[in-house]
């Protein structure tokens, strides 16, 4: 088996430039995975067609928006490959990933309504229930907070890995 088979085997997408582009042109992507749910109809920047992670995170920006490209990067993910999502979309419908990562501590509220501790509940897996459409979520600190407090970092890596463990 190729390189190819084995990540196709494991669900986890490839991407190959299309015939008659150059690595130097702006390529046009196309997903080999059996998977892929992009259409002819989604905008140009739009690459995110996995279809399995989507991230719930709300005020991003400066240090936290790079350090949250670099767990991504953790997971040989981008910002591309995901679906990133306010609280508000999330609570609207919007989610499409197989597994939803919840970041920081106000999720426990605004998104799965409980009222425990955030550290109480991160670790574990939660529920999303929007309709009938159900998610498995996983808590995580937000990057913010882990700019303040590194010593939680080793904690979000685990909740980083238990939520790729549901994949």
């Amino acid at each position: 088996m190729s390189q190819t088979d084995y990540l196709n085997a494991m669900g986890i997408s490839t991407w190959v430039l299309k015939e008659g582009e150059s690595q130097t042109s702006s390529p046009k992507i196309a997903d080999t995975s059996p998977e892929a749910h992009s259409s002819p109809t989604q905008e140009k920047n739009d690459l995110y067609v996995s279809g399995i992670w989507s991230f719930v995170i709300d005020q991003l920006s400066g240090d936290a928006s790079l350090l949250f490209d670099k767990m991504l990067a953790s997971l040989m993910l981008t910002r591309n490959s995901v679906q990133v999502l306010t609280s508000q979309e999330a609570l609207a419908g919007k989610v499409s990933g197989q597994v939803v990562v919840a970041m920081g501590s106000s999720m426990t509220r605004q998104l799965l309504q409980l009222d425990e501790s955030f550290d109480e509940l991160r670790g574990a897996v939660h529920s999303l229930e929007l309709g009938e459409q159900e998610w498995p979520v996983v808590l995580t600190y937000h990057p913010e907070h882990l700019l303040k407090q590194p010593k939680d970092k080793a904690k979000a890596w685990q909740d980083l890995l238990l939520a790729r463990s549901l994949i």
